[in-house]
């Protein structure tokens, strides 16, 4: 298997538990969504949507929403989940869109999976003149010590890498562009925020990466109990009055304008 094929199937592994990468994901709040991307666009493109996470957060900010997957269980869940969105399989190097029919592509948390060289141009192509490129991770604040700790766990117990989280590091690092790109004004943030989850949504969280998707079925039970026990036993991760735990969080946000 190729490198490029080996990264497509990883991308595309999360379709088999879409359900549950749907439910435990953490979105974005309105007000960190509203930093990202002004309100009143006529029309947006959320690329590498997944299952809609984004799209349902920019339905409220254009009058046009398209959403963008090559994974159709992804795709098929985000149609059901957003109404009124137009939903194509595609990649970011291959969009089935026309020319200059956007204001704004958003891709949220995908854009490690794509080729910049590829994407682009593709992107530049269906953005309208002074259209706007957002980037977006949406992660858990690794800077805090229970957080450091929860993901070692995570990659000790079901193995894989920390791959996803070089390339973020890489791409939120500088204002890069590819050579001749037909971009500019190269904007980089980091906005901090805190979800509120339960215990066990907090350990359920760590089963939507690739490597505990991957692992043999046998194995799931075990490795969700270890994260669950965990949980439970850091005195740092201890829920307050509501029965919630607070969980740091940084939205790094990269922009660019279309020349």
């Amino acid at each position: 298997m190729t490198t490029d094929t080996a990264k497509s199937a990883r991308a595309t592994s999360f379709g088999t538990a879409a359900q549950d990468y749907d439910r435990y994901r953490v979105g974005l709040p309105e007000e960190v969504a509203d930093a990202v991307l002004p309100r009143g666009l006529d029309a947006v493109l959320d690329l590498g949507a997944g299952t809609g996470a984004m799209t349902r957060l920019l339905l409220g900010r254009a009058r046009h929403v398209y959403a963008v997957d090559p994974d159709p269980r992804m795709t098929e869940l985000l149609a059901g989940n957003c109404p009124g969105v137009e939903v194509h399989e595609g990649t970011g190097e291959h969009i089935p869109l026309p020319d200059a029919c956007v204001d704004a592509v958003v891709v949220a948390s995908a854009w490690h999976w794509m080729d910049p060289d590829a994407a682009i141009p593709e992107i530049a192509r269906v953005l309208r003149p002074a259209g706007t490129l957002h980037l977006v991770w949406n992660r858990r604040d690794r800077d805090v010590p229970w957080v450091a700790d929860l993901e070692r766990l995570r990659l000790e117990v079901a193995g894989g890498d920390d791959w996803v989280e070089g390339r973020i590091r890489h791409y939120v690092s500088e204002p890069w562009l590819p050579a001749a790109a037909p971009l500019t004004d190269v904007r980089i943030e980091a906005l901090p925020w805190s979800a509120a989850m339960t215990e066990d949504e907090l350990a359920r969280l760590l089963t939507t990466f690739h490597a505990f998707i991957a692992a043999p079925a046998e194995r799931k039970p075990a490795m969700l109990r270890t994260f669950a026990e965990h949980v439970a036993a850091d005195a740092r991760i201890q829920p307050g009055d509501e029965g919630l735990v607070r969980v740091p969080m940084l939205c790094h946000v990269w922009s660019a304008t279309r020349a």
